[in-house]
């Protein structure tokens, strides 16, 4: 008896959770009362109140589900979106927010969705801090700035680039969303962190820099430079004018 109640309160909460976000995308948050979601899911005031006291409360729980939902993914896509190293990987990541429109949406509309929005970026960040942590640990490195700091920018530049991609109606691919997001991010991390990644076009520079300060050490330590000529052969052509 006990499991079939359970799972008549389970779809209680889920018409509801179901109606407000239906009026949220068709009014907006601020817009919508306690009776409006009663009524689209064929329910009664009193049995609203029984299971939350207001509609903030359940707005609460929609944005956890949702949250949770988007968490679930999160382990893969912040670290790829962290380590910046598998461009298929980041693709996943503008794909699954291009499926979740909808979550888009509540989270940009009204006060309520202020908070949630405010939520994710703090569940991000603070799953992105410990990908940070544990490659700092892994190679004994020092950050230029502390790790919940850089999480938190981190966790903002992925939010506000994907609110900026939905908002603007997608207007680059996934695959181009990946590769653009890869590119600005990936020297700023590195720094952060304290890796300095090589300058591929100071490295032509360097070699012949190294080559030259090697020609100099032979020719300190007495060894013929082969870029000149001996003194050797100049010395045998003068005898053969004698």
């Amino acid at each position: 008896m006990a499991r079939h109640l359970d799972r008549r309160v389970q779809r209680t909460r889920k018409s509801l959770q179901d109606s407000l976000m239906a009026l949220i995308l068709e009014e907006g948050y601020d817009e919508i009362s306690i009776q409006d979601i009663t009524e689209k899911a064929n329910l009664g005031r009193a049995t609203f109140y029984l299971h939350f006291k207001d509609k903030d409360e359940l707005l609460l729980e929609v944005m956890n589900q949702l949250i949770l939902d988007f968490m679930e993914q999160a382990p893969q896509l912040t670290e790829a979106q962290w380590r910046l190293q598998d461009t298929k990987t980041i693709v996943k990541l503008f794909d699954f927010a291009a499926a979740h429109y909808d979550l888009y949406r509540i989270l940009t509309i009204g006060s309520g969705g202020i908070t949630a929005s405010r939520q994710l970026h703090h569940s991000i960040a603070e799953n992105i801090m410990g990908f940070i942590q544990a490659e700092l640990d892994s190679l004994h490195a020092e950050p230029a700035l502390p790790i919940d700091f850089i999480a938190n920018h981190f966790s903002g530049s992925l939010l506000a680039t994907i609110y900026w991609w939905l908002d603007n109606d997608l207007p680059y691919t996934a695959e181009e969303m990946a590769t653009m997001f890869q590119k600005i991010n990936l020297l700023n991390r590195d720094s952060l962190i304290g890796i300095k990644q090589p300058d591929a076009e100071t490295e032509p520079v360097k070699r012949k820099k190294r080559n030259k300060d090697k020609q100099h050490k032979t020719k300190v330590e007495g060894e013929a430079d082969p870029g000149e000529p001996t003194q050797e052969p100049i010395k045998a052509v003068e005898d053969d004018q004698t």
